[in-house]
């Protein structure tokens, strides 16, 4: 049998009336329908602007690259060391234009000055040299280390140059005198990274702090007027990287696989330790709005949040990640590989900024401005002369402005085709709201139907879209609920229309073999949803109770951090709570 509900059946006095009013509004400009994608759970606009690093170049070099810097005046060229030898890169074309060659052995690392105008650069042979980067030539020649120098930092105020190297010192350099002010003794192997405090990039407001970290499980801050380190923070494994965070009141650290953030302010005390990596971290950057950028040897770089100490996204390379750094304005991203290549990445918004007129462009007449078709040009002072004093009527009044291309700071009125309208825009156009739920389920996209039930909620739509079905125009509807109804992204909306439908077609109930199925369908949905959730209820107790008896006594301390007299303390680390499931249907 069919169901004896049927389209031609009458409305209730109350909805032809509200049918009726609406069909005398006079529609002006119609909008269509907005459909909004579910977004995947964790995605977020950070995320979203992880993804847009695309366009990859590759460069490839003598040697492995060692160290990646940019430059932090605009603009914001960066270098690359490899091999005897520092190839620095324009940001704009991204082609090598400047090439320092004077080393004897192989570079370690480089530094810029806070102006952009002199690079530092060690070497295995554990000399330090400054570089005028506007002729090239050697300003200073730093020597006093018997084995390579593996980090370089310039002071903020570029008096002073301190160097980090395999000698387990640290030495803080007179840049003016070319000579040692102080060494700094307590390592007791390699050390691998230096940060200053107030440094370009590292936004915080000390200028006496420096801080090294070693490959003896330590990083220890200095003040710069004491020989001895004002802190020592023991680490599990050795330490291969370490930055300032915002604040500089905590410090990112680097070491095996995992990265601890560390609050200098209690005494360095570990408040989070991040894996994400599954092989040894070797780089670390902080871009100073929160974001954390890490490559490992596991050929990933990662973007951490470090207000949720989460993974924003994450960059798989074809070899191991030596050394990453981001440009200042975000708009590259330079990964230094094991390999012997580079990658550089590009945001898809770098492409419109490299189009914008440049000095040159802007005093050349004939460039093409900003939003002008190919062969229009800017108007310029000749072709302005040929229409003073035009008059209306004159063939010239005619013709003018037809030369003239839009210029930066014009409005241009568009003149594009009126958008086409979908077919459940059309029906919605003409309150035909039966019609535009059929052509949304049609469609057969869900966030295309969600939409279109949304919209008629809007409209107090929704019953008359229901109303007056029959067996045909009712099975598509109710298998989309079947299938959908349990989406976290429409689950909200669904669960309101499957109410609706039980309101208006329970009378008419065993008429239709195919719709009866269809409603039993959705009844075993729902409840094998609502099982699903309270099996995850009891679950999240049990882990509760086992999370809650695990927690110690007393305070973890890291390995050898305990019993220890020489600056070490006890590093605390959180236990991180498992989260509440929330039931998604009542």
């Amino acid at each position: 049998g069919t169901l004896s509900v049927s389209r031609s059946s009458r409305l209730p006095p109350t909805l032809r009336a509200r049918a009726r009013a609406q069909r005398l509004i006079a529609m002006t400009d119609y909008e269509r329908v907005p459909v909004y994608k579910a977004r995947r759970p964790g995605s977020s606009s950070e995320a979203a602007a992880w993804r847009k690093y695309t366009h990859p170049l590759i460069f490839r070099h003598k040697g492995t690259p060692t160290h990646v810097e940019f430059s932090p005046v605009a603009p914001h060229d960066f270098c690359v060391a490899s091999s005897l030898q520092v190839d620095i890169f324009s940001s704009r074309s991204n082609a090598v234009y400047r090439t320092l060659t004077r080393f004897k052995d192989t570079v370690c690392c480089t530094a810029y000055r806070h102006d952009g105008k002199m690079l530092a650069a060690s070497d295995e042979r554990g000399v330090t040299q400054l570089f005028d980067l506007g002729s090239r030539a050697v300003m200073r020649t730093m020597r006093g280390h018997t084995k390579a120098v593996r980090a370089v930092r310039f002071s903020p105020d570029g008096g002073r140059l301190y160097t980090g190297s395999d000698d387990m010192l640290v030495s803080c350099w007179d840049v003016a005198a070319e000579e040692t002010v102080r060494t700094f003794e307590g390592h007791t192997d390699v050390v691998r990274c230096l940060r200053v405090s107030g440094a370009a990039g590292e936004h915080t407001g000390a200028h006496r702090l420096v801080l090294s970290g070693s490959y003896d499980h330590t990083v220890q801050l200095w003040d710069v007027s004491a020989p001895r380190p004002v802190m020592t923070v023991r680490m599990g494994e050795p330490v291969e990287d370490c930055v300032l965070l915002a604040g500089g009141g905590m410090v990112a650290v680097a070491s095996g696989n995992s990265i601890s953030i560390c609050d200098l302010l209690s005494g360095g005390k570990v408040l989070q330790s991040v894996v994400a990596h599954s092989k040894t971290v070797s780089c670390l950057h902080a871009d100073g709005s929160g974001h954390l950028y890490s490559g490992g040897l596991d050929r990933f770089v990662k973007v951490h949040d470090l207000a949720r100490y989460q993974v924003l996204g994450s960059l798989r390379y074809e070899a191991p990640v030596l050394g990453v750094a981001l440009s200042p304005t975000r708009s590259h991203l330079v990964a230094a590989l094991a390999n012997s290549t580079i990658c550089v990445r590009r945001q898809r918004a770098a492409a419109a900024r490299a189009d914008m007129p440049s000095a040159s462009s802007e005093a050349d007449p004939t460039a093409r401005p900003l939003g002008a078709k190919p062969g229009q040009v800017a108007v310029s002072e000749g072709i302005a002369a040929r229409f003073d004093g035009a008059h209306p009527g004159t063939y010239r009044y005619f013709l003018r402005g037809r030369t003239q291309a839009p210029q930066a700071g014009d409005v241009v009125a568009g003149r594009g085709a009126p958008p086409k309208l979908s077919g459940f825009d059309k029906a919605l156009k003409g309150f035909r709201y039966h019609e535009a739920l059929d052509a949304a389920l049609l469609n057969g996209a869900a966030d295309v139907v969600v939409g279109v039930i949304e919209e008629l909620v809007q409209r107090n739509g929704l019953r008359i879209a229901l109303h007056g079905r029959d067996q045909q125009t009712l099975q598509p509807l109710v298998g989309f609920l079947v299938r959908n109804i349990t989406r976290p992204p429409h689950a909200h909306v669904l669960i309101g229309v499957a109410n609706l439908l039980l309101d208006m077609y329970a009378p008419v109930f065993g008429q239709s073999a195919a719709i009866d199925e269809l409603f039993v369908r959705l009844r075993a949905t729902c409840e094998g949803e609502a099982r699903l959730q309270a099996d995850l209820a009891q679950l999240m107790g049990a882990m509760d109770v086992l999370l809650a008896g695990a927690v110690p006594s007393a305070p973890l301390r890291a390995p050898g951090a305990g019993g220890d007299e020489s600056g070490g303390t006890s590093l605390l680390r959180p236990q991180k709570k498992a989260k509440q499931a929330s039931p998604m249907l009542p």
